[in-house]
């Protein structure tokens, strides 16, 4: 990955991240843009880059999260199975 790609993917990790802290702590409908992008320290223009309203972030990152989640399930499951195996 470059250094592009690699800011990039920084920027909208933290737009995820904080997106994630923000809804949870305050509720989606108390959470502006200008929330997100001024905790996450990223420029208005770059979030609409990546959505296009806080409605969009929110819908990704229930997918994003609920990949992190299935991804550490199989993990574990392959885990389990090599443990059952040895």
């Amino acid at each position: 990955m470059g250094k592009l790609e690699s800011n990039k993917k920084k920027k909208e990790d933290a737009l995820y991240n904080t997106a994630f802290e923000l809804f949870t702590t305050k509720g989606t409908n108390k959470t502006t843009i200008s929330d997100i992008v001024e905790k996450a320290g990223v420029a208005k223009g770059t979030f609409y880059l990546y959505f296009k309203d806080k409605y969009d972030i929110r819908n990704k990152l229930i997918s994003h999260e609920a990949s992190k989640l299935f991804k550490k399930c199989s993990e574990c499951i392959r885990a389990s199975y090599k443990r059952t195996a040895d």
